[in-house]
């Protein structure tokens, strides 16, 4: 193997002391006559750049890809919409980039705008001390005693994917540390991508998680008690910063499998005070709203694509008793009066909204581009 140096991706970034170049793989690569599993770690080489042309490194970076690299990725599934669907092959041919982050798979379908995937080879299995394959899920984070139960819930949800979700999160987190409070964040599910937590973090969050701390290298096709796992453990170490508000991310739309199990398990569980709405336009707002009452939520606004517009805007506040705010509104100090009435996450089904006026959408987008 080559001195040339390895490009680790984000998703192993809870991996320690990981080679450095391929000379330092002596004794770590393991031969690929077993199929992968979800989580595995391999090392590859880059032969055609396609949809990705960058990865993102452990310390967050994104690092231009040139043909004949050497990156380390783990294997997952993805689901996006608008982007790839992949899968943990059976093999290892072929062997896909399915996102920025560093998930490799096989492609099995992707939206029809999209470029296709830039293609790697597998080399071999990263291997632990004692030869056995290494797998994020032995390294991530674990339950740090009970979660913190000062901390209010605010989940942010969506009607789909690229419906504003991220910045409905860091919008209130920035709002909310503006007023005052300690906020911490986190993003439940989605495929490994630095740009959600590095936002939420320079929105304010004094700490941010996501499902990758947990050995995870996407959350798609977890099971309902992993993805359980994700939400006390992140909640669990986040109690140590002692905040007064936790925002909670949850990648794709409602009707997704992870995002449904998430709700249902929310649900029973009656842990959750708030949540923020995302949609894309007026339609979505009346049916997204009911059924997230249908889970007994209490749903203290929508924002998304929605609030960009102010048209769209006015429409979408014809079809809901909730307030429609833009990503501004949610940004400013005077978004903690949503979140002021204690014991409020039952509020929706007692129909108790507090009403709140803020100023009048303006125009012009301002929401994060869509998944990597």
């Amino acid at each position: 193997m080559s001195k040339r140096r390895i490009k680790w991706s984000y998703a192993t970034h809870v991996l320690p002391d990981l080679p450095a170049t391929g000379l330092d793989l002596d004794g770590r690569l393991g031969r690929l006559t077993e199929p992968p599993n979800a989580n595995d770690v391999i090392v590859a080489e880059v032969l055609e750049l396609g949809r990705h042309k960058k990865i993102e490194l452990p310390c967050k970076r994104p690092s231009t890809l040139f043909l004949g690299d050497l990156v380390g990725m783990a294997y997952g599934y993805r689901y996006a919409t608008r982007q790839f669907e992949g899968t943990v092959p059976a093999g290892h041919e072929p062997c896909h980039m399915l996102c920025i982050g560093g998930v490799c798979g096989a492609v099995v379908g992707m939206a029809s705008e999209m470029e296709p995937p830039t293609i790697l080879r597998s080399l071999g299995y990263l291997l632990d001390s004692s030869g056995q394959r290494v797998n994020l899920q032995t390294h991530g984070i674990k339950l740090n005693g009970a979660p913190y139960a000062g901390a209010k819930i605010i989940l942010v949800v969506g009607s789909s994917m690229d419906s504003g979700k991220t910045t409905a999160a860091y919008s209130v987190v920035h709002g909310l540390t503006q007023a005052g409070a300690r906020v911490c964040a986190a993003k439940l599910t989605g495929t490994a991508s630095a740009k959600d937590p590095i936002i939420m973090e320079d929105a304010g969050a004094l700490k941010v998680l996501d499902f990758t701390d947990l050995g995870h290298a996407s959350t798609a096709m977890c099971s309902r008690e992993q993805l359980w796992n994700i939400v006390n453990v992140t909640r669990s170490q986040l109690a140590a910063f002692r905040p007064d508000y936790i925002v909670l991310e949850v990648a794709d739309g409602i009707v997704q499998r992870e995002t449904t199990m998430l709700l249902e398990l929310f649900q029973a569980h009656n842990n959750v005070d708030y949540v923020i709405y995302t949609c894309n336009d007026s339609l979505g707002v009346s049916s997204g709203v009911n059924r997230l009452r249908q889970y007994e939520f209490n749903v203290a606004a929508v924002s998304g694509w929605v609030g960009c517009s102010p048209l769209a805007a006015h429409e979408a506040q014809m079809q809901t008793d909730v307030p429609v705010l833009r990503p501004e509104d949610l940004r400013e100090p005077d978004v903690i009066r949503l979140f002021a009435k204690t014991g409020a996450k039952n509020r929706a089904s007692e129909g108790e909204d507090v009403i709140i006026t803020f100023p009048s959408p303006l125009a012009g987008p301002d929401l994060a581009t869509g998944s990597a």
